[in-house]
């Protein structure tokens, strides 16, 4: 009988029996697609064969042919999204069943290693309460699901799909290895609307922009030269990650995007605006919005020595990061001026950099409201008496410290260039009083400007979302 059953495995193997339908692994049980949408699967089977996709929420079926390539395609509707487990049926006359669906809205994040860290956190780097929310992340196993792309890389050609990965349900075993920001993003976000949320998070640490771009919108950006340039500037090449880590799972209907990255692209102050625009423009067209408009939230980069606490690098960055947000629409920028440290470039802060992340997604993309969810920004000055006076947004409630306790983070100077600390009070709801016995004719102020200040910034609004670094001047020789 062994005998027999070796030869029958023999024959089918030389006579190149039919091959089973091959789904990218993006496509899985536990999964959650996005609602009220035409989704897209995807997969491939053998040349010619005839494929039926069947799904537990209606009774039509979408049914296609693969290409001589073998690829095969094929649009299913979507309902409202609901926490009701669903699957879905693909068959080339062997079927394959994906169970335990959800259907909801999607995000997908991307990043470094801020945005990779896990919930428990890097080798003596933590999380802040990470204990709290991992033991009780099994209520949320129905709720919340995390994709985490494998590490891969590509040079300039596009994957079809990815090395690794499968969706996970929120419990406490899988919940310690997923993203912290983003896990806290969908905690935050679950607790107020009434359907799953799944996130698709593809990070590297170390990693620039560059790598999570395709060739031709990088050259529209830095030029030929400029794109051969930024070959020799990590070891990681740009489109490397794109074309690995993003490609293949650009097919996956999602609402938005969140993006943490920008530590590896420090100096880069005069042209990583027009990148993350442009990278923008390219994900969301990618994902099949040619309007340039699905949600697009990202973390300003944390205070941190980078090599010169007294530098200025750091806040020269964060201006780019801000200039970024007039060239892209419908984004927001979660502050994190509270949340660095000196000596550790991961700060422990994720449930901040999550919630702050979530307030954008929930009154921009959500429509819900009752709060202050944008970081106070500088808007202009004026000089009096020795005095300045900041008005600021996004601080219609007022600022803090409120009833003349001191403000932290200002220095002031005079026409020599030369800055002190200042001292400084909130004098209404919108407006801060700067000031020093040592300049008596200020002409400019700076707030947070250097990498890591030794007296902790507390500028914040009503709401404990901290007041962006800025300054008035222009002296980028001068610290």
């Amino acid at each position: 009988m062994k005998r027999l059953l070796l030869l029958l495995v023999a024959m089918c193997l030389m006579g190149g029996a039919s091959a089973k339908v091959v789904l990218p692994k993006i496509l899985g049980s536990n999964m959650v697609i996005q609602q009220q949408t035409d989704v897209n699967i995807w997969g491939m089977a053998d040349a010619g064969k005839k494929v039926t996709v069947t799904v537990s929420w209606s009774k039509q079926k979408a049914q296609t042919v693969a290409d001589k390539d073998g690829h095969w395609a094929v649009k299913v509707a979507t309902p409202k999204g609901s926490f009701d487990a669903q699957t879905i049926t693909i068959s080339d006359g062997e079927e394959i069943k994906l169970e335990n669906i959800l259907i909801g809205d999607v995000w997908v994040s991307s990043g470094q290693s801020n945005m990779e860290m896990p919930m428990k956190g890097f080798g003596r780097q933590p999380v802040e309460q990470s204990l709290e929310y991992i033991m009780e992340s099994g209520k949320f196993k129905n709720k919340i699901r995390m994709f985490t792309v494998t590490r891969n890389r590509s040079f300039e050609k596009d994957e079809w799909d990815c090395k690794g990965g499968e969706w996970q349900c929120a419990t406490p075993k899988a919940t310690a290895d997923m993203s912290a920001t983003t896990y806290f993003f969908a905690r935050n976000i679950i607790d107020n609307v009434d359907f799953p949320i799944g996130i698709i998070t593809s990070n590297w640490g170390g990693t620039r922009i560059e790598s999570w771009m395709p060739k031709q919108a990088l050259i529209e950006v830095l030029a030929e030269d400029g794109y051969e340039a930024a070959q020799k500037k990590h070891s990681i090449k740009p489109t490397e990650l794109y074309c690995a880590m993003l490609a293949p799972i650009r097919q996956f209907n999602a609402k938005g995007f969140l993006w943490y990255q920008g530590c590896s692209n420090l100096g880069d102050v005069t042209t990583y605006d027009k990148l993350q625009a442009r990278m923008v423009k390219q994900w969301r067209e990618d994902w099949g919005d040619k309007e340039n408009k699905m949600p697009f939230y990202f973390v300003m980069i944390a205070p941190y020595s980078y090599g010169d606490s007294n530098a200025i690098s750091y806040p020269r960055f964060v201006e780019t990061q801000v200039r970024s947000l007039s060239l892209i629409p419908n984004s927001g920028m979660a502050a994190t001026t509270d949340a660095g440290m000196e000596t550790c470039i991961h700060p422990a802060q994720k449930l901040e950099v999550g919630q702050r992340l979530a307030a954008l997604a929930l009154v921009e993309t959500y429509g819900h409201g009752g709060f202050e969810h944008k970081a106070p920004q500088y808007a202009k000055h004026e000089i009096k008496d020795g005095k300045v006076t900041v008005y600021f947004t996004n601080a219609s409630m007022g600022l803090y410290p409120w009833y003349d306790q001191p403000v932290a983070g200002f220095e002031i100077a005079g026409a020599d260039k030369k800055f002190y600390p200042a001292e400084a009070r909130t004098v209404a709801n919108d407006r801060v009083s700067v000031w020093s016995s040592q300049v008596k004719e200020p002409v400019a102020i700076r707030y947070a400007f250097r990498n890591y200040m030794k007296q902790t910034p507390n500028l914040k609004n009503m709401y404990n979302i901290p007041a962006v670094p800025f300054r008035t001047d222009d002296w980028n020789d001068v610290r």
